[in-house]
């Protein structure tokens, strides 16, 4: 085990899709492939001066390796847990500046590559069902551990990971509140929706467009399984992501009576800021995750 100095997170401009900054640390700059040198070499890292530990959470599901890692407070104390799904060419380590920052607010977190992404093996299905799958197991392994309480449960998704995080709200009750950030909701609208030839070409090529593929990646059609609230952010100049996804599932939640907010960043494209981002999933998981009452179930 090793033990670094502070992490300190000025990341005012950080994306939530993109490449990350440098995380200050005391006399020198701690880049994020620094910190996940240090968690693959030792395991487990501790960052004393922020009170966070980081370590690898990696495990075998349905024999193949899902790449995984924790970013929690270092106290015994269980915690409200946030797992995070990234999006299309990120993997568990990228999310990094966004866990600490969870963290630091006093969220447990875990972070998963989704299939075929990073360490985590097998071939991308478009947060399909060997996507959902494995995200579930992560998911489940995460919320049995002590530093977890298993009913303050709330999944975070960015692009292809935010479609992923959808699906797994809203067929499974492990989660009380839902953050899905520049997703899309209703597989096939989006193909035709979207005006990228490439994201066109991978949706073909990793899913296809059969009944049973657009049925399983459709999560808008599932909404009447979802637990708790859900806040929608999406810019509303993204190319990659129709913004119309972002309205049409606020409009399926409105229909169902579900509690919800959507955030549309005006000027905003697919690579929104960690402030656009990030800052509003605190203060909404704040709200949203916290303990009933004393004496009674929370209203």
């Amino acid at each position: 085990m090793r033990t670094l100095l502070a992490l300190a997170l000025g990341l005012a401009v950080a994306s939530a899709a993109q490449a990350q900054p440098p995380v200050p640390s005391g006399p020198r700059s701690l880049q994020a492939s620094d910190l996940r040198a240090e968690i693959e070499r030792n395991g487990r890292v501790e960052l004393p001066t922020m009170g966070l530990v980081a370590e690898r959470f990696d495990f075998d599901h349905d024999g193949a390796r899902v790449e995984a890692v924790i970013v929690r407070p270092a106290d015994a104390a269980p915690h409200p847990g946030l797992v995070l799904v990234p999006g299309h060419s990120r993997t568990a380590y990228d999310m990094l500046p966004q866990a600490i920052r969870f963290a630091r607010a006093g969220f447990a977190t875990v972070a998963v590559s989704q299939p075929g992404y990073g360490g985590s093996a097998g071939a991308a299905d478009f947060a399909g069902p060997r996507t959902v799958a494995a995200l579930q197991a992560a998911a489940e392994r995460f919320a049995s551990q002590p530093f977890v309480d298993r009913t303050r449960l709330g999944i975070y998704g960015y692009s292809r990971g935010a479609l992923a995080a959808a699906s797994l709200a809203a067929r499974t009750d492990l989660f009380k509140a839902s953050v899905l950030g520049g997703g899309i909701y209703d597989f096939r609208a989006a193909y035709d929706q979207v005006g990228l030839a490439g994201i066109r070409a991978n949706m073909e090529a990793e899913a296809g467009l059969s009944d049973e593929a657009i049925r399983a990646r459709s999560p808008i059609n599932d909404m009447a399984g979802l637990d708790g609230p859900v806040l929608i952010i999406h810019g509303d100049q993204d190319a990659n992501a129709p913004p119309a996804q972002a309205r049409a599932l606020a409009d399926r939640l409105t229909a169902l009576g579900r509690e919800h907010r959507l955030v549309l960043v005006p000027g905003g494209g697919h690579a929104l800021s960690m402030n656009d981002v990030v800052v509003p999933a605190i203060e909404f998981f704040t709200r949203a995750l916290q303990p009933p009452p004393l004496g009674g179930e929370r209203g």
